[in-house]
């Protein structure tokens, strides 16, 4: 990868001859780091890159950008500057609509994803309206907090509320405002995963994911709340290489 695409992709693993690459988008106000965890449970051949936002991280001094359309663009230009691999896209919460922007920009480039995961998020045509990126501060930390109590002692910090604050309304704004003129059918499959007790997405919501894939979606519940990807990253990643058939009675 070259420098200017680099800034875009955290490599947490490479390797030489992989099967395949999975590049996971994270949630707003989150991080590349988010999927660390990630590589104790993924088979050593195949590689994981995170998307890594501006705004966090090694990227903190950098310009936000509040425009998914553009972020999709960008993350889609560094993807397609890599070498050709079986590509399997990961996006959870915003990153869900991430994933499913960068896989229509992919395909219209003739470098689509053999897979796209959808995790926590409705289609972008199922998404209720919401302006919480206007809103005061204690609005947008509350509607965090709904979502995910441990981050309390985050968010209770004002040191650290300061500095995160401005990148998770940023965030915010991208994904309240995205409303694609066109909805694009991908022609790679796309999968559902959600939580069993996340009021944010139901299986309602979950299953209009159909109007954008030639394929029917898998729809998986797992148990936990909105951020359930923290408490069991294992399983998580089990059902994903068995629906791209990396496993075939096997284990992880």
């Amino acid at each position: 990868m070259n420098s200017e695409m680099s800034a875009w992709l955290r490599v947490l693993r490479e390797g030489d001859q992989p099967r395949a690459r999975l590049v996971c988008l994270p949630h707003a106000g989150g991080s590349a780091s988010f999927f660390r965890p990630w590589l104790a449970h993924l088979p050593g051949d195949i590689d994981l890159l995170a998307v890594q936002y501006p705004g966090r991280e090694e990227r903190f001094n950098e310009t936000r950008i509040a425009c998914l359309a553009s972020l999709a663009e960008h993350i889609s230009q560094a993807l397609l500057n890599l070498p050709i691999r079986p590509l399997w896209l990961f996006g959870h919460s915003m990153g869900a609509a991430l994933a499913y922007a960068v896989g229509v920009q992919l395909e219209a480039a003739g470098f689509g994803a053999e897979h796209v995961f959808v995790s926590a998020h409705p289609p972008p045509h199922r998404q209720p309206l919401s302006d919480l990126h206007r809103q005061d501060d204690a609005a947008l930390i509350a509607d965090i907090l709904r979502q995910d109590a441990e981050a309390t002692g985050l968010w209770d910090n004002p040191q650290l509320r300061a500095l995160f604050l401005p990148t998770l309304r940023s965030d915010y704004q991208a994904i309240e405002t995205w409303r694609p003129a066109q909805l694009d059918r991908l022609a790679a499959p796309i999968d559902v995963l959600l939580a069993r007790a996340d009021t944010d997405v139901g299986l309602d919501q979950a299953r209009a994911w159909a109007d954008l894939s030639e394929h029917t979606p898998d729809i998986r519940q797992f148990d936990g709340d909105h951020f359930y990807l923290k408490q069991q990253p294992r399983p998580v990643i089990h059902h994903l290489l068995q629906r791209t058939a990396y496993l075939q009675g096997d284990s992880v």
